[in-house]
């Protein structure tokens, strides 16, 4: 089975372009992770109830955006919730798990100086999740 990677923000047109993603290659099954990067508030301090109160609003948030996702396969879609940015996020999953494909949606991230040797990897395929050919960037 292949194995995908997907780091959202939890907005509704994420959701509607996994799924839509999803039942255009469900004739492969993949191996889908979804990872929520999460932060606390600027000027807050790091203490236990501020870490768990943050950790439990990002649960439900990657909760309900999994619900827009409708029927899938159980084993098909596993959903995290991490203390990162995105691009923290993304290093740690690629360095630490072996990907066939990350599904990209911000492209700005591809272009990323620092994530690029780790993007680099031979046996990682990026993806645009965009069923638009004119919104993905032409790299050269």
């Amino acid at each position: 089975m292949k194995t995908a990677l997907f780091i959202t923000d939890c907005s509704v047109d994420s959701a509607l372009s996994v799924r839509n993603w999803l039942s255009a290659h469900s004739h492969q099954p993949v191996r889908l992770t979804v990872v929520l990067p999460y932060d606390i508030d600027e000027g807050q301090s790091l203490d236990k109830a501020t870490l768990k109160s943050t950790r439990s609003e990002a649960g439900t948030r990657l909760k309900n955006w999994s619900a827009l996702l409708g029927d899938t396969n159980p084993g098909c879609v596993m959903t995290e919730t991490l203390l990162a940015n995105p691009e923290l996020a993304i290093s740690m999953h690629l360095l630490i798990r072996r990907y066939d494909y990350w599904l990209v949606e911000d492209w700005s991230l591809v272009a990323n100086a620092t994530l690029s040797a780790i993007l680099n990897q031979p046996n990682l395929q990026t993806l645009p999740l965009s069923i638009n050919p004119a919104s993905v960037p032409v790299m050269v």
